[in-house]
């Protein structure tokens, strides 16, 4: 079998580029935080009037709803992220950067250590991916 060379893979113009490995886990991550807000938003509504607290329930429900619009632009750019956009990968930025920051601003306990790791892993795969994510 000399000479003979391996046959290639045909790809037809309808076959999808393959998506990088930091783009593909990037999104994934962007969905996980994404169900873990919800699940939070959820579980906030569900607690809210249950729970004896001094914060009034008009401000429990704006936080919960504020998880709920966390949860779904997470997801939306768990969508979108990698497609070459910059208002994707500008927006992921800017919402990874206030998710860090709002962290520190109460009571800090696993569940805030768990998104802190997902919100900075994922600031740091798109810094360090910045050309895959935007195609360049």
């Amino acid at each position: 079998m000399v000479g003979k060379e391996p046959a290639k893979k045909r790809t037809s113009p309808d076959t999808p580029a393959k998506i990088p490995t930091i783009v593909a886990v990037t999104r994934w991550l962007f969905v996980l935080l994404g169900v873990i807000w919800l699940v939070l938003g959820v579980w906030s509504i569900a607690r809210i009037g249950q729970v004896s607290s001094s914060v009034p329930n008009a401000v429990l429900w704006i936080i919960a709803v504020l998880m709920l619009i966390n949860a779904a632009l997470l997801t939306w750019i768990g969508w979108g992220i990698g497609r070459g956009s910059k208002l994707y990968f500008y927006f992921a930025v800017l919402l990874l950067a206030g998710n860090i920051f709002f962290t520190f601003t109460d009571e800090f306990g696993v569940i805030d250590l768990l998104t802190l790791i997902i919100n900075v892993l994922l600031l740091v795969l798109l810094i360090a991916g910045y050309s895959r994510f935007l195609n360049k």
